[in-house]
Parts: C-alpha cells; structure tokens; sequence
C-alpha cells in the first residue's frame, strides 16, 4: 500500500498494511521551533525555519525531514494572496516583552526572557456590553490563494501521499468566542445572552464557507481529509455541558461538514483537546470522522475506554504518547512501554492515525522523540 491507500483504508474502519502516521504536517501533531531544531541536528540537516503559526511557535515540517520519519500525511502550505491592510494585525515589542495581535483582534504577548510562547493577554471585544458593541468588530476577509499552489498536492498525490488541509478561519464556533470576548464573557453570553453568540456563529458560518470555497478553488479534488479546531474540554470535563455542545455549537459543524463533503473533502477531523468523551456520540453525529489529538491523559479518554465504546464510528487521529508527562518527562523505556500500549489498545481493526497527543514541544529531549518514533516502527505492522 501507499501511504494514501493505508490512510484511507484505516478511515474506513479496516487493517490497511501498517498503522499511517502522522508526524509534523497534519491535525495538531506538528513541531515547536527549538524542538524542531533538535530534531535537524539529530537528522544532520540544514534548513531555514519557516514559521506557521506565532503563538504556539509551531515551524513547517520539510518534506525532507517528513520522509525520514517515514510519514503518511502531508498538509497543504498555504501562501495567501496579499489583501487589504488588517486594522488589527500588528507586531510590536518593549524591554520585557513581544507583543502581536492577530487578525481577530486577539492580543498574546511573549516575554523576551526565557519566553518560549505567546500568552493570551485580550481580545478585541471584551469591553462590549451588547450587540451593538459587538457589530464594531471588522470581521477578516477570507483569504485566497494562487492557482499555482495546486501543484504542491499534485505532486503528493503522485508520490502516493495522503492530503490533508490543517488551516483554518478563525478557530471553532465555541473556540473562537472567548478569544475576542474572554473566557467568562463569552461563556456567560452562551447561557443568558444566546442571541449574541448565535448572530456571531451564523456569520461565522458564513465566512468559513467562503474560505473553503477559496481552498477547493485551487485544490478541488485533491484533498483527502480537512480538520477543523474547536477545543470542547478541560483535564476534567467540557468547558460547558455536552447538552450546551450538542444543541448550539455542533449543529454548526455540522453544516460546515455537510458543505465540505459535498464539494469533495474526503473525511473530517475535529480537533478537540482535552476529557471530550462526554461528547463523542453527538461528534460523530454532526459528521466528524476523525478525532485528534485524543488527549489520552484527561478524564474518560482511555485508549481502551474510547476504542472499545466508539472505535466502530470514529478514527483516533492522535493518543499515540501523552506529550503533558510521559514524553518530555519520561524515561525512553517509559516512553517505549506508553508507545507500545497505546497502539495496542488503538490499532485493531484500523480507525486509528499514529500522532501524538497535540504539538512536540521544545521540553521534549530528543532521545526521548526517536524512541516513541523507533517504537512505533517496531509495532506498526498489523
């Protein structure tokens, strides 16, 4: 099997050859910018650095470093078309510490000594008090994207690759609110203010829609899996109650999957930190294949528990190492015994994607990263 073929065959819930794996370029399994440092120096490599995403500090994979690990999946590196100035996007810095804002008016700040990441510090409507406070916002245009992008997953297509688009517009229809109202407001509005929430997912909607439009523009027929974020849970629980999640946010999902679907995205991933068990059975529901990064170490989301409760309907994109504790904390014997576990409990029957749980951070040692990957090479083959 190609590495496509094996993809698909595990999304359609069968044994492909070995278990796919994804590793640096899908759904939240990608690599922090020192750590991916790390990694060149163990494979002798010399690259330069090409960052994707400012706040977390994520950096792309090259397609070099991606086929020495030996992975099946290859997400599409997206290069916008230049559009009007964003009045909120901007950069700047003082003596302690850098500062950016992203389109959303969302403000994260980084400090300059041992500052690994970017923490958010505000949103642009958190100080609105009533819709028309919130019809201030000046929503982001869609972005669009050269026609000549289209030959990138041509040429994975060719070499047997699987395809996945892992960008987004905005985050989620849950996600996305707190990061411009804050956490508390955005939350109480969903319980005593639903109006508020609902006029700004339905626009939301409407936006993600045009986005996609633009994606199959250029990649129509070429992708086999898209991913969408919304983080639903906790180490404990749901931020709000599965009932909440089920009645006002998925329905949203599952618009944008049916629309999806239909202008030929092969499967969809939602990507969901943290105890989302609670909301499984109403994520499939609303048309979600795929489950990543399957936060293993959280309340309810043993591999065993999940396999054997929901492993018929949905694939487990993720959970293969709890990159929280074991894998930058571990010992590579602990890291090899957690590995070989976890496929175990997950493999049987496809439905499963080797990744681990969420980014590689910039704590993880390195021996610690070729042990999980050797072990999985040991374990992979059905």
């Amino acid at each position: 099997m190609n590495s496509r073929e094996r993809l698909l065959t595990t999304l359609s819930h069968k044994e492909p050859d070995r278990i796919p794996l994804d590793l640096g370029a899908g759904c939240s399994c990608k690599f922090t910018k020192y750590f991916y440092v790390k990694l060149l120096d163990y494979f002798g490599i010399q690259e330069e650095l090409v960052m994707n995403h400012i706040p977390y500090q994520l950096v792309t994979a090259s397609d070099k470093v991606l086929d020495l690990l030996k992975c099946d999946v290859r997400s599409a590196s997206l290069h916008p078309i230049p559009q009007a100035e964003n009045p909120y996007a901007k950069k700047w810095e003082d003596a302690d510490s850098y500062y950016y804002t992203n389109n959303w008016g969302t403000r994260y700040r980084m400090p300059k000594h041992q500052g690994l990441y970017y923490d958010l510090i505000g949103g642009v409507l958190q100080d609105s008090e009533d819709e028309e406070g919130d019809q201030k916002f000046i929503w982001p245009v869609p972005e669009k994207f050269p026609a000549a992008d289209r030959q990138q997953l041509e040429d994975y297509r060719r070499a047997g690759l699987a395809t996945t688009i892992s960008e987004q517009f905005g985050n989620g229809f849950l996600q996305q609110g707190p990061l411009m109202w804050g956490f508390e407001n955005w939350f109480a509005m969903l319980l005593t203010e639903p109006e508020r929430c609902t006029l700004f997912m339905d626009k939301l909607l409407e936006k993600k829609k045009e986005y996609y439009d633009h994606i199959f523009e250029v990649y129509g027929g070429l992708v086999d899996v898209c991913s969408e974020a919304d983080d639903f849970g906790t180490q404990r629980g749901t931020f709000v109650s599965p009932k909440l999640i089920r009645e006002m946010i998925l329905p949203y999902h599952k618009k944008l999957n049916d629309y999806l679907k239909a202008k030929g995205a092969g499967y969809m991933t939602l990507h969901s930190c943290g105890s989302v068990e609670a909301s499984i059975p109403d994520i499939i529901e609303a048309g979600f294949d795929c489950l990543n990064p399957v936060q293993i170490s959280a309340a309810n989301m043993s591999p065993e528990h999940l396999k054997k409760s929901y492993g018929k309907d949905i694939t487990f994109w993720g959970g293969g190492i709890n990159t929280q504790s074991t894998l930058p904390n571990g010992t590579p014997e602990q890291i090899r015994e957690e590995t070989k576990r976890n496929i175990d409990a997950f493999a049987r029957d496809g439905g499963f994607v080797f990744a681990t749980v969420h980014n590689v951070q910039d704590d993880v040692p390195i021996e610690n990263f070729i042990a999980m990957w050797e072990t999985f090479q040991d374990h992979c083959k059905y």
